[in-house]
Parts: structure tokens; sequence; C-alpha cells
């Protein structure tokens, strides 16, 4: 946060500082230099407090508490929650785990920095095992964290896909609780601790202008319950909006958008009726596709979809992508 008001604090002195010349400028008695003069420092006066405006914004956004509700939940913690849970954590510890599998000791590598990356600022993803600091947050927290996005302190918790796992029901996410409770607390051995989120300025304006959202969603204030578990496009439905599928492949499957966000994925729903149920089975235990193409793991997360799924959630996912309308779409 220190790193944004920073900034705001410069932009603020540039704003004064252009406008003073302005001022000046206004009262000048040469002519000749009065209207250029006047023009320069006008335009960078508004130009300055657009984006004082953009910054202050997009920093409220990333430290003003959210609003959103803390449930009054209790995890029993049963062995079958733990164990379902842990299905589902699976597919967490590509972000949450410096080994790609629990126990979910945090992230060892910074988020959005990196070669080709705007430098906004840093993010890691925290130690999730008792070790970590939602060993004293209440299960209701840390529902409202995975769900919605809301940190314990109610920041946003930029980066978290919660637009997708606010789908989970609330059997599923009750799992997922019981099982980060069962994990042995593991310190993150490249650090110890996962460093905190920190953002500059160009981040705070990246914010602001609405081109990276903060991941906070709207308060869920209904059950939300999942389909009967089975082979069937219902539950695959359901899994598909629950293993970030839209994330990559868009909002209707037919196809990514390319952006500062997660690598386009292609149309699911012309791919996918050209594939047999066995060769969408396959290629997701492989990572090998009918036409003999090795998927990118870092591109296409196979080897946590099939760690998560078994040979019925497949095929469940398989009667749901099978039975969309073909979406004809031009390639991004």
């Amino acid at each position: 946060m220190i790193g944004t008001i920073v900034g705001l604090l410069v932009l603020l002195a540039l704003v004064v500082l252009f406008g003073w010349l302005a001022k000046r400028a206004w009262g000048s008695k040469h002519k000749v230099l009065k209207w250029p003069a006047l023009v320069l420092s006008g335009l960078l006066t508004l130009a300055c407090v657009l984006l004082f405006v953009v910054a202050l914004i997009g920093t409220i956004r990333l430290y003003a508490p959210a609003s959103n509700p803390v449930a009054s939940v209790k995890v029993a913690g049963s062995a079958d929650q733990i164990a379902r849970g842990a299905r589902f954590a699976t597919y967490c510890a590509g972000c949450h785990s410096t080994a790609g599998k629990p126990p979910l000791d945090g992230g060892k590598d910074d988020f959005i920095s990196g070669e080709g990356t705007p430098p906004v600022g840093s993010v890691y993803a925290p130690n999730l095992t008792p070790a970590g600091e939602i060993k004293d947050w209440s299960d209701g927290e840390i529902v409202r964290a995975i769900r919605e996005g809301v940190h314990k302190s109610g920041r946003p918790l930029v980066i978290m896909p919660s637009e997708t796992f606010r789908n989970l029901s609330d059997a599923d996410v009750q799992a997922v609780v019981a099982y980060l409770r069962s994990q042995p607390a593991t310190p993150n051995q490249p650090q110890n601790d996962t460093p905190s989120n920190s953002f500059n300025l160009l981040g705070a304006l990246f914010v602001g202008g609405g081109l990276f959202p903060t991941g906070v969603q709207p308060p869920i204030t209904a059950p939300v319950v999942a389909p009967p578990e089975g082979a069937t496009a219902d539950y695959g439905k359901y899994l598909v909006a629950n293993i970030g599928c839209r994330e990559c492949h868009g909002a209707d499957l037919a196809g990514g958008t390319p952006g500062f966000g997660p690598p386009p994925g292609p149309n699911l729903t012309v791919v996918l009726p050209k594939w047999s149920e066995t060769d969408f089975i396959k290629t997701t235990r492989s990572g090998v596709d009918p036409t003999g193409h090795a998927l990118n793991p870092d591109m296409m997360p196979w080897k946590e979809i099939s760690a998560f799924a078994t040979d019925d959630d497949l095929k469940a996912i398989y009667a749901y992508l099978h039975g969309l309308t073909p979406i004809e779409r031009p390639a991004q």
C-alpha cells in the first residue's frame, strides 16, 4: 500500500505544480508565450488530475474493506469431507504449493511479475496449511475467501479465481475447508512465509481503469446445492463451472480472448463434438489429444484436472461439453 500512497502523493504534487504554472501563464503579459504555456500546463494539469482520480479509485478497490458478511458455519471435518476436499485441493496446488502438489504451503513465485508483464507490483499465493494465517481464520472466513475473494481483513484477494469458485456448492466448499484444516502445518521452504501482496502506482491505475480485476464477488446469500454426482450433463456443467474452464475458453466456451490474464483456450463447442468420450478421457489423462498434439501443462492444466477428476467426472464433463450448440467464431 505504501507504494500506491507515495505514487498518489507524487501525482497530487504534479497537479498542484502544473496548476500553479497554468495560473502563472494566465497572468503572463507576454502574449507570444502566454497561450502555448497555458495550453501545455493546462493539459498537463488535467492529465495528472485524471491519473490521480483513476489511481485513487484503484487504491480504494485494492485496499478498502469489502462489505461481504461472514457466514456462521462450523465445518465438521469428517473423514468423508476431508477426502472430498483433498480432491478439490489438488486443483489448488498449481498456485498454492512449492512442489505443485499438497500440502498447500504457498507459492514460491510472484504471479504478476515477469518477462512481458507490466511492472504493477507482486502477488504471491499464500500458505493454506495451518502454518499460514488461515489458522486464525474462522471457517466462514475461509469459505468467504474461496467463493467471494475476500481476505479476513476485508481486502480483496487479487488473482484468487473466486468468479469460478463461487459456483462451489456449500457441501463442496466446506469439504475444502475441512481438508485445509487437516493438512500438516508446513512452512513455505523457499521464503519461510509467502510475502505480502504489494501494488505500485501503475498497479493502482490498472485496477482503477478496470484493466485488472480485484477478484471480489457479490455476497452469496442463498444455499448453493450441486446436482447429484454421476456421469450426467448436469453434473458435468457443475464441474465445468468449478474447474476454471471458462477462464481460458471464454464465458461461452467458444474460445478465449488474448490479453492480460489466463492464456486463451480453443473453441470447445467446435472441438469437443469431433471427439469421442474415450478420446476426451484419454486426452485428459495423458495430455495428448487425438491428433497426437501434446498439451502444454502450463497452458492447459490437464494434470490437475486428471488428478481431481474420476472417470465418471470426465464422462460428465464430456456429456456437457459434447451437448453444447457449436458457436462458430474466428480464431483470436
